[in-house]
């Protein structure tokens, strides 16, 4: 017995196939205008994974590549202010040299004085220097001045101290590596401190134009008054009290060139021998604050290197990564447009057969 294929389903077939292919043709066609094999997880879904895995690692890179890139320039700055600070810290060290031979006269001493107040002042410029809105010496504290000096002339600094391991920056530059991109004020640069002498109950203590002691008293209503040690009130200008130092704390380029300043002052003060003493014992400190300097450049010479290492390598995945891309995603032209044009044959064909077909009946076949 031979079956006979209905009229409807015959029709049914014949719809379908131009369906399939109308759907065939429309497919290259938006793959030919996007230039994209795969236009949804449904086209291919394996070749749609790797599309995803791929985009995400190419994202990746290019926020490594930029991190890099802002590590590097901070890098570089930072190489330079410790450069400059080393060509100033050099100049006042010949001139500490000079003086050490006892052959300035006042004058020359005074010049000298004033030269290294400003070389002070220029250190502490350069310890404030900023890079892309945060302060490079301010340890984790990127938003404060990293350094002050107050009106007794001392160098404070105010940043994350080197010896708290929290004032480390790090920067990721590849999956799950991080590179230190900081250092601190007080490890490059140090700083000084008088130490206001104070009474066993903490009052501050000054001295007046005659040596004598005057005592600081900060009264309920914040307002100050000074005495001396025996009750009688001062009478003089608060303004020519001086500040009785009970001790001095420094270290680095600022203790170094803070003491060699006061050496000098006090030389010009008539104590001749206490301060070519001091100004002598500050040779020594030159020598260890250069020293501490230049094995900052070469600990961040050594990252900057590492980090233009990563950058070759983040370039290359960049492009093996876009180069499999390329390979799993977009079109061939030649192949897409044979297949574009063979798809049109086929949808085409199908429209005129299902058109013939629709306008027979039972009758072409008697």
């Amino acid at each position: 017995m031979v079956d006979r294929i209905s009229t409807s389903g015959r029709y049914a077939q014949l719809v379908a196939d131009m369906q399939q292919n109308l759907i065939n043709y429309n497919r290259l066609t938006s793959q030919l205008a996007s230039g994209h094999k795969v236009m949804s997880i449904t086209d291919d879904p394996i070749a749609a994974v790797n599309i995803l895995n791929t985009d995400r690692q190419l994202g990746q890179i290019e926020t490594f590549s930029t991190n890099v890139e802002m590590a590097m320039s901070e890098l570089s700055t930072l190489d330079d202010l410790m450069t400059l600070a080393t060509g100033y810290l050099s100049q006042a060290w010949d001139k500490a040299v000079q003086a050490n031979n006892q052959t300035y006269g006042n004058d020359s001493l005074e010049a000298l004085k004033v030269e290294i107040d400003e070389i002070i002042k220029t250190m502490v410029d350069l310890a404030n220097t900023e890079y892309n809105d945060n302060y490079i010496f301010g340890g984790a504290n990127t938003k404060i001045m990293p350094y002050t000096i107050d009106e007794n002339g001392n160098i404070i600094y105010n940043g994350t101290p080197h010896d708290n391991p929290d004032y480390i920056r790090q920067t990721e530059v590849a999956d799950g590596v991080f590179e230190v991109i900081n250092t601190t004020g007080d490890r490059v640069f140090g700083y000084y401190e008088a130490v206001q002498a104070q009474t066993a109950d903490g009052k501050n203590i000054f001295t007046d134009a005659d040596g004598k002691n005057v005592i600081e008293t900060i009264e309920a209503d914040g307002s100050k008054t000074y005495a001396y040690e025996d009750g009688t009130a001062y009478a003089g200008n608060v303004e020519d009290l001086e500040v009785l130092v009970d001790h001095e704390e420094y270290s680095g380029v600022m203790g170094t060139l803070k003491l060699l300043s006061n050496s000098i002052q006090m030389v010009l003060d008539g104590d001749t021998e206490a301060g070519y003493e001091q100004m002598n014992a500050t040779l020594d400190m030159f020598d260890t604050s250069m020293r501490t300097i230049t094995e900052e450049q070469t600990k961040f010479g050594g990252v900057y290197n590492r980090l233009e290492m990563t950058t070759s390598t983040l370039e290359t995945n960049n492009m093996n990564l876009t180069s499999y891309l390329t390979e799993i995603q977009d079109v061939d032209l030649t192949t897409a447009i044979t297949e574009w044009m063979q798809a049109q044959y086929a949808y085409q064909a199908s429209l005129q057969v299902t058109s013939a077909s629709l306008g027979m009946s039972l009758l072409n076949y008697m």
